[in-house]
């Protein structure tokens, strides 16, 4: 057992906190004890269906009163990229409305037409078609960027898994023959610095918690952070001998985070 004083905690979503619209039991004790203890907490989720401040609405909606600061999302790299090195360019957007929504509230301005399109963003896209397909086809053949929101294949459900924002982004990447030129989601670290600058704590102060072994656990390794493999969710215990990584610590829930803390302040 290491011993780790640590002083924040960058917790997944979906599969670690929540299923869907059902809390993960005991997650919302985790979070009010260690809270309570003086640990800080930021929630990082690849989904970019939504912004990071409905994400805030959707955690206290769940009985998890975080307030909308601690949340953030691959949209909200992808927004932080675009402010600070593209704001002129004009962005194609393959994905959700709410997605879309948010780049215009930060004075990024859209673009349907693939002549004029400087950067196609590829996330999950409930109504995906050929049309989209085709025009995200198209400007990306003239020489626009291909940016991606993230690769997960699935997301779960209270009912299962479903395809994911990286079925969406192979499509595309397979009519242009080539995969995206940047993923802001995990396993890419853009939303680990976003966290940092939030906390204004180093990554070896930060313990990374969630159910991925290919998204959560290798962007802690990729952050410079120590982790936390949940099995509420994608991967199981089992599954952690087919990587060249491995997590810290295997907890069967976000709950027994409780229990380690308590071991690591012991030592």
């Amino acid at each position: 057992m290491k011993s780790k004083q640590y002083q924040a905690i960058l917790a997944d979503l979906d599969g670690t906190v929540n299923r869907g619209s059902a809390l993960i039991p005991g997650a919302d004790a985790a979070y009010s004890t260690l809270t309570a203890r003086g640990l800080r907490w930021v929630f990082v989720s690849n989904a970019a269906t939504r912004l990071a401040t409905d994400l805030a609405r959707k955690i206290n909606g769940l009985g998890i009163p975080v307030p909308a600061r601690q949340v953030v999302n691959s949209a909200s790299a992808l927004i932080r990229r675009l402010e600070r090195n593209y704001p002129a360019a004009k962005v194609m957007v393959v994905g959700e409305p709410r997605l879309s929504e948010g780049l215009r509230q930060a004075g990024i301005t859209l673009s349907d037409d693939p002549s004029e399109t400087d950067i196609v963003t590829a996330a999950l896209d409930t109504g995906f078609n050929f049309d989209k397909l085709s025009r995200a086809h198209r400007a990306i053949v003239n020489g626009a960027l291909f940016w991606a929101t993230n690769l997960d294949a699935t997301f779960p459900t209270p009912d299962g898994f479903l395809p994911g924002a990286g079925s969406i982004v192979a499509a595309i990447a397979t009519a242009v023959g080539r995969p995206p030129d940047y993923v802001f989601g995990k396993p890419s670290p853009d939303m680990a610095e976003l966290a940092l600058e939030i906390l204004n704590l180093s990554a070896e102060s930060c313990l990374v918690i969630g159910d991925r072994m290919e998204t959560d656990i290798l962007f802690a390794k990729n952050a410079g952070m120590d982790s936390a493999l949940v099995l509420t969710g994608a991967s199981s215990a089992e599954d952690v001998g087919n990587y060249s990584f491995s997590p810290d610590y295997i907890l069967e829930s976000l709950f027994e985070v409780v229990s380690l803390f308590d071991s690591l302040h012991s030592d």
